[in-house]
């Protein structure tokens, strides 16, 4: 395909507002490393609140009645709820329909099968533009189990050109809902090495476990709490570090002080990046405890400042972390086991970080960026060669 043919349109629910937002950063990522591959790349986007707004050229926000909620977050028990849907749906297509106007691009990618992936149907429908599909976790794990979404979820997925899903589990859960094959498409942002190397936040006299996500009861985090509890009764120097923001952040504050935790748990919040970094580069452990993840980016990250993990058993999570011997894995939804676990990662001489480097080549943006324009039969631009990584 000729280099002025390579033009794709990127339909996503969600685009960083700025390089230090948390919403979906990978996709910033992706983005700009399609650019770096001569890529002409139209991103659309709904608008959002946020601090301030610094977004590489090409993206457009449009503006609905979401009350500044995302179309995630849309209670949908309510009639407001569904107004605000309608309007989410209406004003998407409305706006989109003029972008592929005048972009006119060759090919559109829709980052989850609902609601982009809709918008992208409308497109294929109204123009005849070809689309495929990221599934990324929530849209095929909850939508697609509800009866509506499920049947409009199919539609979309099954007048796709191209399945991709960024987890091993989540891409069989395509597969079965499809009978189609639905390509491992990795999801991840790099993080930069910190500047400032004699700085770090945490006191090294303590043994320090980091959780860096959304504060939200499915992602373990009342789990972490009641588990952290027991390890301090046993290891009076183990501190936990909570960086993020969420629903549960107030309700979270209330159990912390309920447990007598105030000592042990730094409730950090949200973080720039290069803190971030020095936040993963300077504590000893990241914890992962979600009820519910195909391969969280929070485990890429770990792997650039190669911190062992304890994971749940949820998504691709358990089976990556004991195939590349990376950490310790427990059931989700047992705070006793989670205890455990990280008393004994804590007292454990084993090497996990042997195996990270082949985990986070197989998980990086760069090979996602080069098997996505391969499956589209776009040539990308020559890359360093690296060895074959398998998951299987």
């Amino acid at each position: 395909m000729a280099a002025r043919q390579r033009k794709l349109c990127i339909i996503t629910n969600r685009y960083p507002a700025h390089p230090d937002d948390t919403a979906s950063p990978f996709i910033r990522d992706f983005h700009l490393a399609l650019k770096r591959h001569r890529v002409d790349v139209t991103v659309f986007t709904p608008a959002y609140p946020a601090e301030y707004i610094d977004t590489p050229a090409g993206v457009q926000r449009f503006y609905w009645n979401g009350g500044g909620q995302t179309v995630g977050e849309l209670n949908l028990w309510s009639p407001q709820g569904w107004f605000s849907l309608f309007s989410f749906l209406q004003q998407g297509r409305e706006k989109l329909f003029d972008l592929i106007e005048l972009e006119r691009p060759s090919h559109c990618l829709a980052l989850w099968a609902l609601p982009s992936g809709w918008l992208a149907y409308q497109v294929h429908q109204e123009f005849g533009l070809p689309y495929s599909v990221w599934c990324l976790g929530s849209d095929i794990y909850v939508w697609a189990k509800k009866p509506f979404f499920k049947q409009i979820t199919k539609m979309v997925l099954n007048q796709a050109n191209h399945l991709f899903a960024d987890g091993l589990d989540l891409s069989e859960r395509v597969t079965q809902l499809t009978g189609r094959f639905c390509q491992f498409l990795p999801s991840q942002r790099a993080l930069p090495r910190t500047k400032n190397e004699s700085f770090s936040p945490l006191e090294s006299k303590f043994q320090n476990f980091l959780y860096l996500g959304r504060w939200e009861k499915s992602k373990g985090l009342e789990d972490l709490l009641y588990a952290f509890r027991l390890v301090v009764d046993q290891n009076p120097v183990a501190r936990l570090h909570l960086i993020g923001w969420g629903s549960y952040g107030a309700e979270m504050k209330n159990l912390i002080e309920l447990l007598n935790l105030g000592s042990f748990i730094k409730i950090v919040g949200k973080v720039d990046v290069p803190t971030l970094s020095s936040y993963l580069k300077n504590c000893d452990w990241v914890v992962i405890p979600s009820q519910g993840e195909s391969i969280p980016v929070v485990l890429s990250e770990a792997l650039q400042f190669r911190k062992p993990v304890v994971v749940t058993e949820v998504g691709d999570l358990g089976y990556l972390t004991r195939k590349f011997g990376i950490g310790k894995v427990v059931r989700p939804g047992q705070p006793e086991d989670l205890a455990c676990a990280l008393l004994e990662i804590a007292k454990d001489k084993k090497d996990y970080t042997k195996a990270m480097p082949e985990l986070l080549e197989l998980l990086s943006i760069r090979k996602a960026v080069d098997d996505f324009l391969q499956t589209l039969g776009w040539k990308t631009s020559p890359a360093r060669k690296t060895a074959a990584v398998s998951v299987f």
